[in-house]
C-alpha cells in the first residue's frame, strides 16, 4: 500500500473527525493530504488550507524567535533570565543559582506549571485574562497567585520537568529584549518571511473561516466539540504590558500542516526555506544536538526545544502536541532529509507506547514508505583543537573538551550519541546507547570513542589531532 492509502486507513480506523499530514523527502518531494471534517456541525471539510491550533509544536517556533535574538547578540543562552525580565528570579531553595534561557529550552529550569486547582500558579492563571504579572507568579510574595509549587525541589539545570510556563517566559524574554510584542516579532521575523497564513493570535489569521473546530470523544465514543474555530477568534488574550504575555505561546500557534512543513524544512536545510533564511546554519546545528538526556516516561533526550524519539528505529527530532482533543507532531531526520507533520482535530485514538496509537501508526507507515532501504554512509570528523566536529556537514559542539589518551579520544556520552545520531536511554545499569542492533552501556560521563566504534562496527581513525568515524 502507498503512504496515502495507509494514512486514510489509519484515519478511518481511529474515527478521526479530520486530519492533515505533510511529508517530504529532500528538496524535490512533498506530499500533502487532507481527511475528514474541519467542522462536523457546519459540514465543513478539511482541505490543505485548513488551519489548526497545533498545541505544543508551537514551542519550536518560540525557540526559533529566541535563537534569532541569540544570533543578533541581544541575548545569550546562558543569560540570567531575571536580568532580562527586570526582577530577580530564583528557585527559593537555590538562591545562588541563576536560571538561564537554555534551561527554559531544555525544561530543566526547576520552574513548573504549578497546581491544577485553586487560583495560584501558571496553570490556574493560564486561560484567564487576569492581569497577573510574572513577578506575582515567580517571586515569593503573600499574594493570591504565588505558590511554592511553582518551584520544584530540584536545582536549576538538574532535572527535566515539562513546563508550558517556561515556554511562555521565553516569549516574555523576546518582548523585553526587542521592545515588541512577541506575536508582532514572530509575525515580522518568522511567519511573514515564510509566506504563511499563521499566527499565535487567531484574530490575526487572514482566512479565519479556515480554522478547524476541535473534538473530544465522550465515554460512548461520540465526538463532542470542545472548541470551535470561531471561539478561538473571539477569545484571544488581551495585550498585556511588554514582558507579561506568557499565556498562549506554549501551544497557541494556528497554522496548516502544509505551512508547518516549512518549519520542518528549516531544520533539515540549515535554517533556510528555499533561500529564505530564518536562522544561521550553526544555530540549527546547535538546536539539533543533545542538550539534555535522562530518565523520563516520554522524553529521553532533548535538543533546544526539540524532542528526540527513536522508538521506531531511526532518531527523529521535533515535538508533539495535545490540547482540546487535537493531537499533532512535527519530526525530522536531518541526515536523511526526511520530515513529517501531522494533526487531527479529534477522534477515538488511544494511548500507544510513547504517543497515541494513530500517531504511531501513521509514523510507522511514513517510515515504511520513505526511510531509505540503504542509508548513506555517514562521516564524523573533528580537529581536536577546535570546539566541535562535523557529522557529514552538521556541526556537533563538544559539551566538554575532548580528553586524549594515546590514540583514543574520550568524549561526553551526549556527544558520542550525537556522532551516531541516536538518543541515549537511561536505565539502572547506566546510560544505554543503541545503534543498529548493538549497544554500549555508559557508567561514566565520558566514553572511549575508539571502543564505541569497535562495538558499533564503525571505522575509527586518528591522525594527530584529527579523528574520523565512518559508519
Amino acid at each position: 500500500m502507498s503512504f496515502a492509502s495507509d494514512f486514510y486507513k489509519h484515519c478511518r480506523e481511529s474515527r478521526l473527525a479530520g486530519a492533515q499530514v505533510s511529508v517530504f523527502s529532500g528538496a524535490d518531494y512533498q506530499l500533502d493530504l487532507a481527511y475528514g471534517m474541519a467542522s462536523l456541525e457546519d459540514g465543513k471539510s478539511v482541505t490543505l488550507s485548513t488551519i489548526f491550533r497545533i498545541a505544543s509544536i508551537s514551542k519550536i517556533v518560540v525557540a526559533v524567535a529566541v535563537l534569532q535574538l541569540v544570533e543578533k547578540r541581544l541575548v545569550s543562552l546562558d543569560d540570567d533570565i531575571g536580568d532580562i525580565l527586570g526582577f530577580k528570579i530564583r528557585n527559593p531553595r537555590y538562591p545562588d543559582d541563576k536560571i538561564t534561557i537554555k534551561m527554559l529550552m531544555t525544561q530543566t529550569s526547576s520552574i513548573t506549571d504549578g497546581p491544577d486547582e485553586g487560583r495560584a500558579g501558571y496553570n490556574n492563571v493560564n486561560g484567564t485574562s487576569l492581569p497577573v504579572t510574572l513577578m506575582e507568579l515567580l517571586a515569593p510574595n503573600p499574594g493570591e497567585y504565588y505558590t511554592e509549587a511553582t518551584w520544584s525541589p530540584n536545582r536549576p539545570g538538574e532535572k527535566f520537568i515539562y513546563s508550558n510556563f517556561g515556554c511562555g517566559i521565553l516569549a516574555c524574554v523576546v518582548e523585553k529584549a526587542t521592545g515588541e510584542y512577541f506575536t508582532d516579532y514572530v509575525k515580522r521575523n518568522v511567519l511573514d518571511p515564510l509566506g504563511v497564513d499563521a499566527s499565535f493570535r487567531a484574530d490575526e489569521i487572514i482566512n479565519k473561516e479556515a480554522i478547524a473546530d476541535l473534538y473530544y470523544a465522550d465515554n460512548a465514543g461520540r465526538l463532542r466539540r470542545s472548541r470551535s474555530g470561531a471561539s478561538f477568534v473571539e477569545s484571544v488574550y488581551p495585550r498585556f504590558p511588554l514582558g507579561e504575555n506568557y499565556r498562549g505561546p506554549a501551544g497557541g500557534l494556528f497554522i496548516s500542516m502544509r505551512d508547518l512543513a516549512r518549519f520542518a524544512r528549516i531544520l533539515i536545510d540549515d535554517g533556510a526555506y528555499f533561500g529564505r533564511r530564518i536562522l544561521n546554519k550553526e544555530t540549527v546545528d546547535l538546536m539539533l544536538q543533545i542538550h539534555w538526556h535522562g530518565a523520563d516516561k516520554s522524553y529521553q533526550a532533548k535538543g533546544l526545544q526539540l524532542k528526540f524519539i527513536n522508538q521506531f528505529g531511526p532518531t527523529f527530532k521535533g515535538h508533539t502536541g495535545s490540547a482540546y482533543g487535537a493531537i499533532s507532531y512535527l519530526f525530522v531526520n536531518r541526515e536523511e532529509k526526511l520530515g513529517i507533520c501531522f494533526i487531527t482535530n479529534g477522534g477515538l485514538y488511544r494511548r500507544g507506547k510513547k504517543m497515541y496509537d494513530v500517531q504511531e501508526n501513521i509514523f510507522r507507515s511514513f517510515l515504511r514508505a520513505y526511510w531509505p532501504r540503504r542509508p548513506r554512509e555517514h562521516v564524523f570528523s573533528a580537529d581536536l583543537r577546535k570546539p566541535y566536529g562535523t557529522l557529514n556537514d552538521r556541526a556537533i559542539f563538544f559539551s566538554a573538551p575532548p580528553r586524549i589518551a594515546g590514540d583514543d579520544v574520550f568524549l561526553p556520552v551526549a556527544n558520542i550519541a550525537d556522532i551516531f545520531d541516536i538518543a541515549p536511554e537511561t536505565a539502572d545499569a547506566g546510560t544505554i546507547l543503541r545503534f543498529r542492533n548493538r549497544r554500549v552501556i555508559a557508567t561514566e560521563p565520558r566514553l572511549s570513542l575508539r571502543k564505541v566504534c569497535a562495538a558499533f562496527k564503525a571505522r575509527y581513525r586518528r591522525r594527530g589531532d584529527e579523528i574520523e568515524v565512518y559508519y
